[in-house]
């Protein structure tokens, strides 16, 4: 009873599905290596799970969590081939950027399809300049820590 062909909530699971693997890869490191004694000795100390997970595992997932979902927004933007197949391009609804791009081109109506291209550039290039600038501080607090 689940429709997912030409809908919004078929575009979600279906950018889902190709950018879930950028977080994934992203956190999975940082899960490796954390260190299980800080975690066991904060249950020790008397705190439930909730409290581990919000004071010990999700500090240190933070940062991994927060660039893995920048790469997979900036992927997003120009997801084309998940999008063809799920989403419907219906105008308005369920088109995307590379759609309109796509159509655009298809029309001869390069010109909005070099802005609309440039604009999700732009749009990509700010959100991984903001996330270098985040890691950069990130670890200039790190290491004045130390």
């Amino acid at each position: 009873g689940i429709h997912l062909n030409a809908s919004q909530p078929g575009l979600v699971v279906a950018l889902a599905f190709v950018t879930l693997p950028f977080v994934v890869r992203s956190v999975q490191p940082v899960l490796l290596e954390a260190d299980r004694e800080v975690e066991e000795a904060a249950a020790s100390l008397g705190a439930n799970n909730l409290t581990v997970f919000r004071s010990v595992v999700l500090p240190a997932l933070t940062p991994a969590v927060v660039s893995g979902a920048g790469l997979a927004f900036a992927r997003a933007l120009g997801e084309y081939g998940s999008i063809v197949l799920i989403g419907g391009n219906i105008p308005y609804e369920t088109q995307v950027a590379s759609q309109y791009i796509q159509q655009q081109i298809e029309i001869d109506r390069p010109v909005n399809a070099a802005a609309v291209s440039v604009a999700l550039l732009l749009i990509a290039f700010v959100v991984l300049f903001v996330l270098r600038v985040a890691a950069g501080r990130r670890l200039r607090r790190e290491e004045e820590d130390r």
